[in-house]
């Protein structure tokens, strides 16, 4: 199984530096050029699934793609972002959901849940709280690669490239694994981990070999 892991377009957030707003989680003008340039990408590719954060900012991302192609996505409430705290904790035992508000209406068609369970995490939330969806994600993940050929779309966010790649690859140190908005990581597992690019952006993406 290849995993591509893609970070959501620029938000409103990303680009005043401003998060506590309510318009924060939208995409910005720069985003929504961001996240149509990335669906005439990810036509190149062919994907055995597409998962993505139930937020606002990577459903609005991959939206148009979607649209395009005439697919569905899973949303999985555990990689809503996590792990942005300035200090790291280990892992919670465990991270608490609570129920998710129904989809508007312009998703439910391309989006749903994952087993139907439409729950996010409750805020606030500690760094070890944040871990612990992420320890959950790619246990999800690890599963998944043992019975699943092809090429799986995960469309995802910074912080949690982060902590999935230093898993997955099991480094000694954290890096810090930095990704552009819609910037693009790619793994293949066979038997162990393995990156085969990191942090791509569209347009390096475009002049590339496709892959399925």
């Amino acid at each position: 199984m290849r995993l591509m892991l893609v970070r959501h377009a620029e938000s409103i957030g990303n680009a005043t530096g401003e998060y506590s707003t309510a318009i924060a989680d939208s995409l910005s003008p720069r985003g929504h050029e961001q996240a149509r340039a990335l669906a005439d990408s990810l036509k190149a590719w062919s994907f055995a699934k597409i998962i993505c954060s139930p937020l606002e900012r990577t459903r609005d991302t991959i939206k148009p793609y979607l649209e395009a192609t005439g697919q569905r996505a899973e949303l999985w409430p555990q990689i809503a972002e996590a792990c942005w705290h300035d200090e790291r904790e280990e892992p919670a035992v465990r991270w608490r959901p609570q129920p998710a508000p129904p989809l508007p209406k312009a998703y439910a068609e391309l989006f749903y849940y994952r087993a139907d369970h439409a729950v996010r995490h409750t805020e606030p939330e500690t760094f070890g709280e944040g871990l612990c969806r992420v320890h959950t994600a790619v246990d999800m993940l690890r599963e998944m690669s043992r019975h699943t050929d092809g090429t799986v779309l995960m469309m995802i966010h910074g912080h949690f490239i982060r902590e999935v790649l230093n898993l997955f690859l099991d480094t000694r140190k954290i890096n810090p694994f930095h990704h552009a908005n819609c910037g693009m990581t790619l793994l293949e597992h066979q038997g162990v981990w393995a990156m085969e690019f990191c942090n791509r952006l569209i347009s390096s993406v475009d002049s590339m070999d496709v892959i399925g």
